[in-house]
């Protein structure tokens, strides 16, 4: 993606409101991974969010997905462009699931965002700190999180980034979850958010997230009977949504094009506990009822150092943050089964061809 000169990166970096957030500090304070809340913000119709700034990105982004870069995660500063554009009809419900969305093709991408207003598509942009913009956006957004919560969060950050949500009028994202804690900023149209509470185990349940941290990424189940448990946030330019981590969420448009921006990372402090939810997947399939994280220090410790024995010690991206250890150990264990396998076959041919004799 190509960087822009010093002088125009200076002029749209001056051009970021500063504040960017605005809202009760309570709230970032006692709600932070907790509960969702509704903040105000300053980036409602920016420039940088104008359809044809957004064209301009998608492009870019496009691409640069034919260049393969593969670089460590040193620090929360070194952002690994993680996906590319996702391209999908607006035709969907609540309850549908990520991998059952109708993709349209890449190649009409550009001209379906945009008019977007009548293509009655949604587009997904990752990664668009690629773009040095969006990067200091993200990082200014990052700086006021710090502050308005209180937390020193890059010590904590293990993973960063920036993406655009662009959709059709009436367009629905479908209900999921999200290992990331999140601040979502509309930008443009109205969007109703729902989201629910993450630890009510009625709602998302111990196997869901143990699903979840293997790898399957829809295994959050929406209900209609879930309806009413949800947090209702009426969303339109210059509003905003916290989603705690794993909290489970869908959105509807209104009746306008809507465009949002996200900014999520993932945590130590909640990347610990998800390897306690994937070992606890095989606990389940072996016919035990595991010990879900946070009931027993000495249980999650144990879970957590087994797991961390194969994980990689400088993942390169998320997927591997969360999952390289898991990913190790069932290749291992694949690795083992084989001989095995054919050991027993070869030694069930043996015992038969002595009984013959």
């Amino acid at each position: 993606m190509s960087p822009l000169n010093s002088s125009s990166l200076e002029e749209s970096v001056a051009n970021i409101p500063n504040p960017i957030i605005e809202g009760n500090a309570s709230d970032f304070r006692e709600k932070f991974n907790r509960s969702p809340f509704m903040f105000t913000h300053h980036l409602g119709d920016h420039p940088l969010f104008e359809i044809p700034r957004l064209v301009q990105l998608a492009s870019a982004i496009l691409q640069s997905e034919k260049e393969v870069i593969r670089q460590p995660i040193l620090s929360p500063d070194d952002l690994i462009p993680f996906g590319g554009v996702f391209i999908g009809s607006g035709k969907v419900k609540a309850r549908m699931k990520w991998g059952d969305m109708i993709s349209k093709e890449k190649e009409d991408l550009l001209e379906q965002m945009s008019n977007i207003q009548e293509s009655d598509s949604w587009l997904l942009l990752y990664s668009v700190q690629r773009d040095p913009e969006y990067r200091a956006l993200l990082h200014q957004v990052v700086d006021e999180l710090e502050r308005l919560t209180g937390i020193p969060l890059r010590k904590d950050i293990t993973t960063l980034d920036a993406y655009i949500f662009v959709a059709s009028p009436h367009s629905i994202t479908p209900y999921h979850i999200d290992h990331e804690s999140t601040f979502l900023f509309q930008i443009h149209g109205e969007r109703n958010a729902n989201l629910f509470n993450q630890y009510e185990n009625s709602v998302l349940t111990d196997q869901e997230l143990e699903e979840f941290y293997i790898g399957n990424l829809s295994a959050a189940n929406y209900k209609e009977e879930f309806q009413s448990k949800a947090y209702d946030f009426p969303l339109a330019s210059g509003k905003g949504v916290h989603h705690p981590i794993r909290a489970p969420h869908w959105y509807k448009n209104g009746n306008s094009h809507s465009v949002a921006i996200g900014i999520h990372f993932g945590m130590r402090s909640f990347d610990l506990p998800a390897r306690v939810y994937q070992v606890n997947h095989y606990l389940r399939k072996l016919g035990l009822n595991p010990t879900p994280p946070g009931k027993s220090a000495l249980l999650d410790s144990i879970k957590i150092n087994t797991i961390g024995l194969f994980s990689k010690r400088k993942p390169e991206n998320k997927i591997e943050v969360l999952r390289s250890g898991i990913d190790r150990i069932r290749s291992l264990a694949t690795w083992i089964a084989v001989p095995i396998k054919f050991g027993k076959k070869m030694l069930k041919m043996l015992v038969a061809q002595m009984k013959k004799s």
